[in-house]
């Protein structure tokens, strides 16, 4: 067992727009007890104080809290890295968790210390930061097996300028050319595979991904020969893709706009049919992680939830604008959450004192009137709610069914990953209503023809993750696949 001494490293990849992390991890041993238990106390004070002043409206308040927090934790962390070594307290296996940092395409640098490591991270897939923590300990266990952390978001401005510091000073660069290609639009494909084989594509075939993304489920299907259509509402996706893809050449074409327009959008690139369809619904992960989306109540950003930055309404607009009924009826309908109309009523009674504008303080109210009592976030289903209502989520998918299975050829398939039970409901409705051959009603004297059949299912009961897929990426979870074929 070896110790290491102070050292740098610095990536050749530049961070995401966005948010970056600062995760600080020391010996439990290396720092003195009462020292620890001084800094946690403070924390937890701080804590409470922020999230009465939120719960309040009390937003310049707030803010004061969570800078004179962010300066604790700043100044606790400089000092943990400012120790020296002692007998018995300085991290160990140091070869092993260089090599897994520096495999880490998120890591952006990282500072090994005698007794800490500092390590500058972004989110580049479906893993959060704490699942990346678990990942450095699982595979650098004698470095990490017992560890206390400090996590700190900073700006891409700052993260970009640390980079530009260390290098100024002379620092190694160690980064592997797959990592300095990393995009700055990563999302893990969920049921990569399983999608692809479905459409069965060969050499040739015109195959549409309705929700390019990350470009995860054009990029097998471009490996199978076909020519792919992507399209996707994100511009951020989008030129990412173009990127991530551009080896392709022509057999790689990348729209931007709404699927629900797929038919008019390939009808203006001359493209009147296709062999296949695939669509992921729902909402990638670089979306959720940046706080400056608004996806997300875990994190400070403001209340936006457009997968187009260009569209006229955000969430602000309707959580400020709308009726309490109207709210109601949202979170209801889109969420199915059962305490729609109190959660409704009381932002309501908040946006009176001050407007909701940010991601953190709707959680907070929401949370005011649901306590936790689950490992689920008491605001899970009405951010939920709100995303569909932004981006009018059911009612684009219903075009994009309708749409897309006109645009199919004979033998032509359709695959649908849905996340969330609306989403699965509506593709299995439409799904029976164009496979029945005839139809049957009480009323009536016996079997009638379908007049919209035109298909089959391939998929008699849904493909969900297998324990491999769920095992790497916990978000796939409630993945849920639905394979169409037309005849």
């Amino acid at each position: 067992m070896t110790s290491f001494s102070p050292e740098c490293w610095v990536a050749q990849h530049a961070p995401n727009p966005g948010v970056s992390y600062a995760v600080t991890l020391w010996r439990v041993d290396a720092v003195p007890v009462d020292q620890f238990d001084r800094w946690n106390r403070e924390c937890l004070g701080l804590r409470k104080a922020l999230r009465e002043a939120a719960e309040s409206g009390n937003t310049k308040q707030a803010q004061l809290i969570a800078d004179k927090l962010n300066s604790l934790n700043t100044n606790f962390s400089n000092h943990i890295l400012s120790l020296r070594a002692r007998a018995g307290r300085e991290l160990t296996g140091g070869n092993d968790l260089r090599a897994v940092l520096q495999a880490d395409k998120g890591v952006l640098g990282f500072e090994l210390g005698n007794a800490a490591v500092w390590v500058l991270l972004q989110l580049t897939d479906e893993r959060g930061v704490e699942q990346h923590i678990e990942n450095w300990r699982t595979e650098a266990p004698e470095a990490l097996g017992d560890v206390e952390s400090i996590l700190q978001s900073c700006s891409a401005q700052q993260a970009d300028q640390w980079q530009q510091d260390h290098r100024a000073k002379g620092q190694k660069v160690f980064a592997s050319e797959e990592a300095a290609q990393a995009t700055l639009f990563r999302h893990t494909t969920v049921l990569g595979r399983e999608a692809t084989d479905a459409l069965l594509p060969t050499e040739g075939k015109v195959i549409l991904d309705a929700t390019l993304g990350g470009g995860g489920h054009s990029e097998l299907l471009l490996q199978c020969g076909a020519i792919v259509w992507g399209i996707d509402r994100d511009p951020t996706a989008c030129a990412a893709a173009r990127k991530r893809l551009e080896a392709y050449g022509s057999h790689m074409h990348v729209l931007t706009g709404c699927f629900g327009d797929a038919r008019e959008l390939l009808h203006n690139e001359g493209v009147g049919s296709v062999d296949g369809i695939v669509a992921d619904l729902g909402i990638s992960s670089p979306q959720v992680d940046t706080p400056q989306r608004g996806f997300s109540f875990l994190t400070e950003g403001p209340l936006d939830m457009r997968m187009d930055p260009q569209s006229p309404r955000c969430a602000a607009d309707i959580i400020n604008d709308a009726t309490e009924t109207e709210i109601a009826d949202i979170l209801h309908l889109y969420g199915e959450e059962r305490a729609a109309r109190a959660i409704a009523h009381r932002i309501v009674q908040q946006r009176a004192i001050s407007p909701i504008t940010t991601t953190t303080r709707l959680a907070d109210i929401i949370c005011s009137v649901l306590p936790r009592r689950s490992k689920q976030h008491p605001a899970t289903r009405s951010f939920q709610a709100l995303r569909i209502a932004v981006n009018d989520e059911l009612g684009q998918l219903e075009i994009l069914l309708k749409e897309g299975f006109s645009l199919l050829r004979s033998g032509g398939r359709f695959a649908v990953i849905t996340f969330h039970s609306l989403e699965d409901r509506t593709v299995k409705r439409f799904f029976e209503r164009v496979s029945k051959p005839e139809l049957d009603r009480p009323e009536w004297p016996g079997p009638r023809p379908n007049p919209d059949y035109a298909a089959r299912v391939i998929t008699r009961k849904p493909i969900t993750p297998g324990a491999e897929e769920l095992s790497s990426n916990p978000r796939s979870r409630s993945a849920k696949l639905r394979v169409l074929e037309k005849i």
